[in-house]
């Protein structure tokens, strides 16, 4: 058992957890001249046997159709978790595997977890298909799959004030390198409305300078969006590129601050949009306050200027232009000119029966 002093370092409070962290890093380079690499902690997905195999050549096929890797992972862990429920159970070959033991195990999926047991349940129930398909079942067993009636309920999007936004990128720092970097990255979501995960597959080759012009394949939709590169995002970008990115060849503009400096994750980027909005002190309420709030804070103000929908949809680099209908709902100026005047009513309907209903 790891120890730090006379404490498991599983004991240990968070800042002590880094002290030990730092110790080791440091007893490392003292030992061999290199610098730990950060450990990734995730729980490792084994997939092994006849099944397990099986997945992982339909992830393969998922990924093959262009499947974005944030929903590939999730089918992945899904169908680890199914495998892991089989292996369990003694199942290790598709020719034992039986109804039963399908609604067995769907009958526990986290009952209390509503959206995601409808993603299991779909997930699996494609897998299912899938095998079949490949003559590797002799029935098909994604029929045993229960279809939920669990309906995503389509929620408003959470934007911000032009004001609100000058606070947030007013708050960062930007006589630390990291502040650099975080202003630069929370300009782009602000100004291009570009995904985190665009953000953090950001390229040289995709800064056009002689142009003004940032062109990228999207990460989500495989579509090239090509997009004006605005003065103070151009200025912004080659300040953190100056004077903060660590010394590097890899092709990604923004890298993690920390040894060996890999390109930084999708997940970091609305994170750090996170901790602006929140250190901000700007009142966030029930809205959310990672990076996609941005982006649909710069669709918001497009509305506000009077930009159409279809010219919006191009610019956020939707696949179809009915996902950026949503941001109507927000356009309350608009709304207010759709709403109908209440016709008046002769004055005998309010005196009927002596006016007793109104009494």
């Amino acid at each position: 058992m790891e120890t730090y002093g006379d404490k498991a370092v599983s004991d240990l409070s968070h800042h002590q957890k880094h002290c030990y962290r730092c110790a080791l890093c440091l007893a490392q380079f003292a030992e061999t001249g290199k610098m730990i690499e950060v450990i990734n902690r995730r729980q490792a997905v084994v997939l092994e046997g006849e099944i397990g195999e099986m997945i992982k050549q339909y992830v393969e096929y998922k990924r093959s159709v262009r499947l974005c890797e944030k929903t590939t992972k999730s089918y992945c862990w899904y169908l680890y978790r199914f495998h892991l429920y089989l292996h369990e159970n003694g199942i290790s070959s598709l020719s034992v595997l039986s109804p039963l033991t399908i609604v067995s195990y769907v009958s526990n999926l986290l009952p209390d977890a509503a959206g995601a047991k409808h993603l299991a349940l779909s997930i699996i129930r494609n897998f299912l298909s899938y095998l079949y398909g490949l003559g590797e079942t002799g029935k098909d067993l994604s029929l045993v799959i229960p279809r939920d009636n669990y309906k995503k309920q389509a929620k408003l999007p959470s934007v911000y004030t032009r004001d609100e936004i000058k606070i947030i990128l007013d708050s960062i720092d930007r006589s630390t390198m990291v502040g650099k970097r975080d202003y630069a990255l929370v300009l782009l979501a602000v100004r291009l409305g570009l995904r985190a995960s665009d953000i953090s597959g950001l390229e040289f080759s995709h800064l056009l300078w002689s142009q003004n012009i940032i062109s990228l394949k999207q990460l989500k939709t495989g579509e090239v969006l090509r997009l004006p590169l605005p003065a103070d995002v151009g200025e912004a970008l080659i300040d953190y590129i100056r004077y903060s990115r660590p010394s590097s060849k890899d092709p990604f503009v923004f890298l993690d601050k920390r040894y060996p400096h890999p390109p930084i994750e999708a997940k970091r980027v609305s994170k750090i949009a996170t901790q602006a909005i929140l250190q901000s002190g700007i009142k966030v309420g029930e809205r959310k306050h990672g990076s996609h709030a941005l982006r649909h804070t710069m669709a918001s103000m497009l509305l506000e200027s009077q930009v159409s929908i279809p010219v919006i949809s191009s610019i956020l680099g939707h696949a179809s232009i009915q996902t950026s209908m949503c941001y109507l709902r927000i356009d309350i100026q608009t709304l207010r000119q759709c709403a109908l005047e209440v016709p008046s009513l002769p004055e005998e309907f309010y005196t009927q029966n002596k006016g007793a209903f109104y009494e």
